[in-house]
């Protein structure tokens, strides 16, 4: 796998009393590429992503986004960085539209200070048009943007998923982490998602995936990695990961 190096963790490791949650993980995730997280439940694939977002302080080991130490930041920095993270549950704001959904996750608005906003006067009105002008346009992108001033609440399952992703671009982050974002959607939804995700990497994002779907995961990733009980267990190309004897006992259950 070639690129830049976007995304390293060295040796991280993380336990609950006397559970390991996370043990001695290593793996690298290059610029423009897709690489997906895979394991069983358990496996440790959520605490790597809260360790990695900084919602959880790692007992041992690194992180790297893009050379710098991120280890010891807490989540807003994380994301100020450029690291963007979505959830298995949405996390909606399901009584605001569509629209302000998006608008509000915008970095750098003058309206997210007091101060500023008193202050602000036509520069607030500019910017605050500036955002609703971006919003839209994500909403667009994404085949919601006449929904856009529908409660969230009121959106179907599959366009929630969509707004959810709007709000993840709205962050701007180069490095997207996604949790099991095809859960849930029906099969024409999943096959737009797949397209979605690919598009991304050549506008320039890179992707970590949580995916539990092992045919999305060999079509689409580049690069596989193996957790089993915290540890990583392999790692390597879709048809590396396909052909490893390991990995189909531990992992797939195919027993011969």
């Amino acid at each position: 796998m070639t690129g830049s190096t976007v995304l390293k963790v060295d040796a991280l490791s993380k336990s609950f009393g006397g559970l390991r949650a996370v043990s001695d993980l290593s793996f690298e995730v290059k610029a423009g590429t897709i690489t997906s997280l895979i394991g069983g439940n358990g496996a440790g694939k959520t605490t790597a992503f809260n360790l990695i977002t900084g919602n959880l302080a790692p007992d041992a080991g690194r992180i790297f986004f893009r050379d710098k130490r991120i280890d010891s930041l807490p989540p807003h920095k994380v994301a100020r960085a450029g690291i963007a993270r979505g959830f298995q549950e949405l996390r909606l704001f399901n009584r605001l539209s569509a629209r302000d959904n998006v608008e509000a996750a915008i970095p750098g608005q003058r309206g997210e200070s007091i101060i500023r906003s008193l202050l602000g006067g036509h520069t607030l009105r500019v910017e605050s048009k500036i955002a609703t002008a971006r919003s839209r346009a994500l909403l667009r992108d994404l085949t919601i943007e006449t929904q856009a001033e529908t409660p969230a609440e009121r959106l179907s399952y599959g366009q929630q998923k969509l707004l959810s992703l709007g709000r993840l671009l709205a962050g701007e982050g180069e490095l997207l982490l996604l949790d099991e974002p095809t859960s849930g959607l029906n099969p024409s939804m999943v096959e737009d998602f797949c397209l979605r995700m690919r598009a991304l990497t050549q506008d320039g994002k890179t992707i970590l995936l949580i995916e539990h779907n092992v045919g999305i995961v060999m079509r689409l990733s580049d690069w596989v990695v193996v957790m089993h009980q915290g540890t990583k267990i392999a790692e390597g190309r879709p048809a590396e990961i396909r052909n490893n004897v390991t990995v189909m006992h531990t992992y797939l259950g195919i027993t011969s």
